[in-house]
């Protein structure tokens, strides 16, 4: 009877193959099982989220309100099913954007009106 020395345990292999912990799915898991015990996933903004606000901080251009608002309606509809941060972005690229679309349409409703 032979006794084989099982090798060096492999992190990878700590799971079955194919698990993945909820919030890790993007991450390499030789960085989640590198040190001891569980290591939390670092937190990822989404990048919906990020252009959402940037719109809505850009929204005095005309247009770019509407852009903003789209844009963060789809930035909460993404981050519903995941992990990721971006819903104070999210929500204020929302309440940006709609104010600004709305006084962009006001001005112009006050200049077609004069004419």
């Amino acid at each position: 009877m032979t006794s084989e020395q099982p090798d060096a345990v492999d992190p990878t292999r700590i799971v079955p193959p194919g698990f993945v912990f909820p919030g890790t799915e993007q991450l390499h898991p030789r960085e989640v099982f590198a040190g001891p015990g569980y290591q939390a996933p670092r937190q990822r903004t989404d990048p919906t989220a990020v252009g959402a606000l940037a719109c809505a901080i850009l929204s005095p251009i005309p247009g770019l309100g509407l852009v903003a608002l789209i844009l963060g309606c789809v930035a909460l509809r993404r981050l519903r099913s995941s992990y990721d941060t971006g819903h104070g972005q999210a929500w204020f690229a929302i309440v940006v954007g709609a104010a600004v679309t709305v006084g962009w349409l006001w001005l112009w409703w006050l200049i077609t009106q004069t004419t």
